[in-house]
């Protein structure tokens, strides 16, 4: 679980935008929207990596009309060179981006951005044969991209190189010879990926797979606790906000650096409870700054968190093997 602390900023500004999107509509029926609506979206966003992931391979001299995955080798006769790096390439996506950061995260946010593609016809191969790719509406964005920021602009930077091993999702039709090609169609993602960003989304779905009981059972019980007409007799603590807003994050970190000290078992334990720390600070602060503003009853926010906190705690005892697993393989 070395890598729990990756992508901190990101994660922090979620919870920032959270805060902010709470504030806005300013009372609890958010809680149960928010979540539905975060799902939607993600489940459109995530539509092309999902047959990417699903599809099964098919060899080129197994071929039939209609939307095909195919694993091999690229080439063409000719080569083209980049904007800004000056690869030669079959193949590029340029992206010239200026950025800026905002004064009070330091997050980086694009303020404008310009796409340049520029593709020739090129040839995939593999153990059964060759079939020419029409590269026209040809998305690059799963390529793993070479980038550098100068004064405050980003030149990103995906390319196509002669014998490159790829896996391309494209529609196969057949031309006036009656040879397949492939090609865009309307409808259909176009798309092309390399081993890393392929072995990158799998362990996203595998992890979302894992963890998506855990998280059903988690909204479940807060908005049981949170619409419920029930009593619960607990005294008031003005030190609990405290310690669930800037406490578990600071506990977070501490066991994540004292972990990062031993190796084995202890280091495995003790980074699983950082892990455990730190989601649910992330999952806690925006419902509790929320609750907090609009003065749900104490005893209310007290189940929610440790609701929160259980089912959190629950999914990494139940899967900490896999999912150290996982990370230990993106490392490596």
């Amino acid at each position: 679980m070395k890598s729990v602390f990756s992508g901190i900023l990101g994660l922090v500004a979620m919870v920032v935008f959270c805060s902010i999107f709470m504030l806005i509509f300013f009372n609890q029926f958010i809680v149960p929207v928010f979540p539905v609506i975060v799902a939607v979206v993600v489940y459109f966003l995530t539509k092309t990596q999902r047959i990417l992931i699903k599809k099964k391979y098919i060899p080129i001299n197994q071929l039939s009309e209609g939307l095909v995955k195919i694993e091999g080798k690229i080439n063409a006769s000719t080569t083209l060179e980049t904007p800004y790096f000056k690869d030669q390439c079959i193949g590029y996506s340029y992206e010239k981006a200026e950025i800026d950061y905002d004064d009070e995260t330091g997050n980086e946010y694009t303020k404008s951005a310009v796409l340049k593609n520029n593709f020739q016809e090129f040839y995939i191969s593999d153990a059964t044969g060759k079939i020419k790719v029409n590269p026209e509406g040809l998305n690059l964005t799963f390529l793993t991209g070479k980038s550098k920021v100068i004064s405050k602009t980003r030149h990103t930077e995906r390319t196509l190189k002669n014998d490159d091993e790829i896996t391309i999702l494209a529609n196969a039709v057949k031309n006036k010879w009656n040879e397949f090609e492939l090609q865009k169609s309307d409808g259909n993602p176009f798309t092309i990926s390399d081993k890393t960003n392929i072995s990158k989304q799998e362990k996203s779905f595998q992890i979302i797979k894992l963890l998506l009981p855990y998280l059903v059972l988690m909204y479940v019980g807060v908005n049981y606790f949170l619409f419920t007409p029930i009593e619960i007799q607990i005294e008031q603590n003005e030190i609990f906000p405290y310690f669930a807003i800037f406490g578990m994050p600071i506990l977070a970190i501490i066991l994540g650096l004292i972990g990062s000290r031993f190796e084995g078992f202890a280091n495995l334990i003790l980074s699983n409870l950082a892990g455990t720390c730190f989601i649910v600070a992330l999952l806690t602060i925006p419902l509790l700054c929320l609750f907090l503003m609009i003065e749900i009853e104490f005893y209310r926010i007290i189940c929610i968190w440790t609701t929160i906190f259980v089912c959190t705690t629950i999914a990494f005892v139940m899967n900490f093997k896999r999912l150290d697993g996982l990370f230990e393989k993106d490392e490596k």
